[in-house]
């Protein structure tokens, strides 16, 4: 998921079309296609979270990334489980103007998520049978439980099921681009070759800490 700044950063781009076909022909021979999260399954605008945070009190020249909270970088550390969802919460509160609830600040931090495409389904099965596929993404509790709750949860397993396996870094202790979770995937999963790894992400550093680790990879944008 991404960073953003109540300053208002300008609105992303919308997400680009899933098509399966597509993404074949860029994974090639590969065996296994690893896929991010948001911007390349659900489509995210960090602007919209910046927005309510800013009317929850945020000062406009704050960003998320300042924020600490018992020696962590608290956005890093909550997505490597290092914080709970209730000292994130804590921390984002000591940068607030005004006293805000547990349920008001999770609909703030979740108000970048926007909607999954409603061809997807369709077209991860058919991806599915050419290629084994796989999530990787950083990302927190707060937002895979919004995720859950708006999906319902019949159909985030129908979803989740479109899938080997779905890493999320809070999960694993770990978050991209750190070398350290492409390994992880692949003692996992039990890859013997990264170059038959395809790897799909919207973050540039994400994609050349893959290139380094020896999957192939692409920025989907």
């Amino acid at each position: 998921m991404a960073l953003f700044y109540p300053e208002l950063p300008p609105a992303l781009p919308p997400i680009r079309r899933f098509r399966a076909h597509e993404i074949a022909e860029w994974a090639g021979d590969a065996e296994h296609i690893v896929l991010d999260f948001g911007k390349v399954l659900i489509d995210i605008e960090p602007r919209l979270s910046a927005e309510s945070f800013i009317s929850l009190g945020a000062r406009p020249s704050f960003s998320v990334g300042e924020i600490g909270y018992k020696k962590h970088n608290a956005y890093h550390a909550v997505e490597t489980d290092a914080l709970s969802p209730a000292e994130f919460r804590q921390a984002f509160r000591a940068h607030l103007r005004y006293n805000a609830s547990d349920e008001s600040l999770d609909a703030a931090w979740n108000a970048l998520l926007l909607e999954f495409q409603p061809w997807l389904l369709g077209q991860l099965r058919d991806l599915g049978q050419r290629y084994r596929l796989h999530i990787l993404s950083n990302t927190n509790r707060i937002h895979i439980d919004e995720v859950k709750r708006r999906m319902g949860l019949r159909a985030y397993g129908e979803f989740s099921r479109c899938f080997e396996n779905v890493f999320y870094s809070y999960d694993l202790k770990l978050r991209k681009p750190d070398i350290a979770i492409y390994k992880t995937v692949d003692r996992i999963v039990g890859v013997k070759d990264p170059a038959r790894v395809f790897f799909l992400d919207d973050n540039a550093d994400n994609i050349e800490a893959a290139l380094q680790h020896g999957w192939k990879a692409k920025q989907f944008i």
